[in-house]
């Protein structure tokens, strides 16, 4: 892993995200976090450790504007030069398991906006960066639900095959350049996602997920690994 790269993640102001971009500071990169909420900012500069807070930049944007995503990048680039590495943390969930014909427009463009196009706009403003780097990196978090659709998930299900689908062209379109692409695709993970459920999982429950800090690690790991292995996917779920 080199040090002093740029990392750019998105939905790093709390959850998987937030985990990771401590993760990355941790391991000496300089990280650009793109977030929707100031107050959430502001909740995670109380966490991120001291020593570590002038290695990150908090920029707000919003992944489903594609204005905003153009001027993160610019933002990016205008004060670090390069860009290394996109992280794709940001998501949404359903509230609760709904039947297809009880879904409306508006809870599809909720979910499709920022788990799909989101990812989409951030691929594709990145690449002109990362293709410059020796060592660029795309990791996209997907689900288990990318492989595995239930009764009364279908937006959240569409939304994560289609991540998968485009991650999984990226890989064929990249291959064999200096550019990697992985998914990650973790099963429940506790986090404050959980926190607008209509019926929100107990305590009891949500210790036996997964923890935010168990994904960082696995993105600290893939950017580890050398360059010329490539891991495409590497699903995660609780052991109980």
């Amino acid at each position: 892993m080199n040090l002093n790269q740029i990392a750019l993640v998105t939905g790093g102001s709390q959850g998987i995200g937030l985990a990771t971009v401590n993760a990355l500071a941790k391991n000496g990169y300089q990280v650009v976090v793109m977030g929707r909420s100031e107050e959430h900012f502001g909740s995670a500069k109380k966490i991120v450790p001291k020593e570590l807070i002038n290695n990150i930049d908090f920029i707000r944007g919003d992944v489903c504007d594609e204005t905003d995503v153009k001027s993160i990048f610019k933002a990016t680039i205008e004060k670090h030069k390069r860009l290394d590495v996109l992280i794709n943390c940001a998501g949404v969930s359903m509230d609760s398991k709904r039947s297809f014909a009880d879904t409306t427009t508006n809870h599809w463009n909720k979910i499709i906006d920022t788990n799909l196009t989101g990812t989409y706009l951030m691929c594709r403003e990145a690449l002109p960066h990362l293709i410059k780097s020796e060592s660029g990196y795309i990791l996209n978090i997907q689900s288990t639900a990318s492989y595995k659709s239930q009764a009364g998930t279908s937006l959240y299900a569409a939304s994560k095959f289609g991540v998968r689908a485009l991650t999984d062209s990226l890989i064929d379109e990249y291959r064999n350049s200096k550019l990697r692409i992985t998914s990650v695709s973790p099963g429940p993970v506790a986090t404050t996602i959980w926190d607008h459920k209509l019926s929100p999982p107990s305590e009891q429950e949500k210790s036996k997920m997964l923890r935010p800090e168990d994904i960082a690690d696995i993105f600290i790991w893939l950017l580890s690994r050398p360059a010329y292995l490539h891991i495409p996917d590497i699903t995660v779920t609780p052991w109980n």
